[in-house]
């Protein structure tokens, strides 16, 4: 199943990539319903879906909170750090924040 959205934020790290896209099929007033940040292990392919919680700005940082971790970034890189305690990843940000193909059937394949 393909389906019509637009890439928001797109970051990559050795051995993950971690990205945010809008739905655009869906007529919504809900949030929850149109945007999706994604996190894809590298190694496995496999994609996960990341729980929101909450997000700010400060001082032209961005924190996204989710239940898996924290995501912080700026127009030139980030960092996320799990939850669980796994080591924080350092992001590099992609512009313009285009999937790449293989990253694109497993979006499709995530919603199907």
């Amino acid at each position: 199943m393909t389906f019509p959205y637009r890439p928001l934020f797109l970051f990559e790290a050795d051995t993950a990539t971690i990205f945010e896209i809008k739905r655009l099929d869906i007529q919504s007033t809900n949030p929850g319903h149109l945007y999706f940040w994604l996190y894809v292990d590298n190694a496995s392919g496999q994609l996960s879906q990341l729980d929101f919680e909450s997000m700010s700005t400060e001082d032209g940082e961005h924190l996204r909170e989710f239940s898996q971790g924290q995501l912080r970034f700026t127009p030139a890189g980030g960092s996320f750090t799990p939850t669980d305690g796994a080591p924080a990843l350092t992001l590099r940000t992609v512009m313009p924040p285009v999937l790449p193909a293989a990253l694109e059937t497993a979006l499709f394949a995530f919603f199907a």
